[in-house]
């Protein structure tokens, strides 16, 4: 029987018209390294000029291509399918596509790493969701864009999102026939757009791009403001165009990640921004996705960190909405499943960790802006504070990158650098069962 396209159907997604609720995980970390999850510091474009400087241009080609080819496999597939799972929203970074000396001339290399994934997708019964994780020149101002300024630049200049535009055409070309790609996931949590004509253009001309050689795929579009504002937005007429926003309500209330925050509070506070989020379906008239929510978990937290996971899915599930836990594996940050703490990896992170913490550098950041304003000018609001705050850490990140992560990859011979990525095996790792029994649970319902 030949598989049918995920479709757009009202305000709910269907196969041959059964609906579906996407139920998975995120494949964060892989083709656009975030220095947090995978414990090094450095944008993704910075570390892999780190590993170049180090060990020279053509090892560090063979390190990434042997962590993006080994980092999940046919066991980690069998893994998420005990889990139950349905769906895996896998991002990747642009510059697999676009060499920026040639910004119209895309490339294949990064067909190689979807495909391996995709196919274990297909082979399992998986549904992916292509995600494009960083653009050129950032589509917002934070460290996983890859962006090497803090400014997000990419809503300033055409010719950059032109670029972007042709490449979903060029992504779409390869993979219009691929039932088991469910959607295409535009451009990752946009931020500090400004202008709305420019937001709702670049949409436009994308999905016509996209509609030009694909009329099967779902296309969504992501709001401003880390994709939690949809204001900008005016509707679009594509029938296969659904939504998505990232749920981390603990940004903007810290106190619901403590153990003293009472339960019944902390679920009104993630009910009340929920429920603003979840609002863009009665807006649109369009299916919407939860395409991120998680945290970080530690062991001395683990159970109250599995509580709080499961007052976010007990608002999906409520409000008949899909979910994509971020992330699946990582170096023991916010991954399910995460390398053991004997591994060459591990070994490696937890070392550079003791010098550089990754969770300071907000405030770091921040505490830096201040200085430097009441030193050298007077005092600054929060709302001229907020944008120079990334564009001090993206400074941070080259001193920490020069200091933190070169010094010790000098101290690693080559051939025990090659072996590193053999720590992402999922024999080589350990998961939170916590989680997984937890995820077990959501899984069951009939709508999975």
């Amino acid at each position: 029987m030949t598989q049918k396209f995920v479709q757009v159907t009202g305000e709910k997604f269907t196969v041959d018209g059964e609906s579906i609720v996407f139920r998975g995980f995120g494949l964060g970390s892989w083709m656009n390294l975030e220095h947090f999850m995978i414990g090094l510091p450095g944008t993704d474009t910075m570390i892999k000029e780190a590993f170049s400087a180090v060990y020279g241009q053509e090892r560090s080609e063979q390190f990434f291509d042997r962590f993006l080819m080994e980092f999940v496999s046919e066991e980690d597939f069998l893994f998420l399918k005990g889990l139950g799972v349905n769906s895996l929203r896998i991002p990747f970074n642009y510059k697999y596509f676009i060499d920026d000396r040639y910004p119209t001339c895309y490339k294949e290399d990064g067909f190689k790493y979807l495909d391996h994934i995709v196919s274990l997708c297909e082979k399992h019964g998986i549904y992916a969701i292509l995600d494009l994780h960083s653009v050129p020149g950032g589509q917002n101002p934070d460290w996983h864009c890859d962006t090497a300024s803090g400014l997000p630049l990419f809503w300033k200049y055409g010719a950059l999102r032109e670029s972007v535009i042709g490449l979903w055409g060029y992504i779409a070309e390869h993979y219009r026939d691929n039932p088991w790609i469910a959607a295409y996931d535009i451009v990752n949590e946009p931020s500090m757009v400004t202008d709305a004509e420019v937001f709702n253009e670049f949409y436009h001309k994308v999905i016509a791009a996209i509609r030009k050689v694909d009329n099967q795929h779902i296309i969504f579009i992501e709001g401003n403001h880390f994709t939690t504002d949809f204001s900008m937005l005016d509707p679009v007429d594509d029938p296969q165009v659904a939504y998505t926003f990232h749920f981390y309500p603990f940004v903007d209330e810290p106190a619901v990640l403590t153990p003293e925050m009472d339960p019944a509070e902390r679920k009104q506070i993630f009910a009340a921004a929920f429920n603003k989020l979840v609002s863009i379906r009665d807006k649109y008239k369009r299916p919407v996705w939860c395409g991120e929510l998680g945290l970080i978990l530690e062991s001395d937290g683990i159970e109250l960190q599995v509580n709080i996971i499961e007052d976010m899915l007990d608002l999906c599930e409520a409000n008949d909405v899909g979910w994509a836990l971020w992330t699946y594996k990582d170096a023991a940050c916010m991954g399910i499943v995460y390398p053991q703490e004997d591994t060459p990896w591990r070994q490696l992170t937890d070392s550079i960790r003791k010098v550089w913490n990754q969770q300071q550098e907000q405030a770091k950041g921040e505490e830096l802006v201040d200085y430097m304003a009441n030193t050298y000018f007077r005092p600054i609001d929060e709302e001229l504070r907020y944008p120079l705050q990334f564009r001090m850490r993206t400074m941070m990140q080259v001193i920490c990158v020069e200091q933190n992560l070169k010094p010790f990859l000098y101290d690693l011979p080559w051939k025990d650098a090659l072996r590193l990525p053999e720590s992402f095996h999922f024999d080589r790792c350990k998961h939170w069962s916590q989680l997984a029994n937890s995820i077990r649970r959501y899984t069951a319902s009939p709508l999975s």
